[in-house]
């Protein structure tokens, strides 16, 4: 299973909770640029997501429209309304053994790759518990960790 795991894009601190903060003006454009980029490598790949799996939190939501619509400007083409699930469970609170549950669940009903939008520091400690504390990555807003993930074994590939 390959994964992708991503940090929203810079957010700005003016709201009046945690999760309703909203994404700055670089940000929506960081997360537009991180969507072109995957589009090129989803499209020159021939790759196909099973599943995109997005905090509720405002800025990660806001995160995953501009990735979309970056996207579809390099026109990687597939339909993300059947595959996008909001989840509670990775929240900036989120813990990563349930996550590692549930991607072990939609690998084994068929899953080849899964694009995660979440938080710090969840997204860091599921590219440790996913390579075996062998990879860490620093979680800039918008670094998109990918991760080649086998019977419980990863191995991270690229972090842009």
């Amino acid at each position: 299973m390959k994964i992708w795991i991503m940090r929203h894009a810079e957010a700005g601190f003016n709201a009046p909770s945690d999760s309703l903060r909203t994404l700055t003006p670089d940000g929506l454009a960081m997360a537009k640029a991180q969507g072109k980029k995957l589009g090129e490598q989803f499209k020159q790949q021939h790759i196909a997501l099973d599943k995109l799996l997005v905090s509720p939190y405002i800025r990660a939501m806001q995160t995953k429209e501009a990735l979309i619509e970056g996207m579809q400007a390099v026109d990687f083409s597939q339909n993300f309304a059947n595959i996008e699930e909001q989840w509670d469970g990775i929240t900036p609170d989120g813990i990563a053994e349930s996550v590692l549950d549930y991607l072990s669940f939609l690998r084994e009903e068929g899953a080849r790759n899964v694009l995660i939008v979440s938080h710090l520091p969840l997204v860091f400690e599921l590219v440790q518990a996913l390579t075996q504390f062998q990879a860490s990555v620093h979680f800039y807003p918008a670094v998109v960790a990918e991760i080649d993930w086998h019977r419980n074994n990863g191995q991270l590939i690229s972090s842009i």
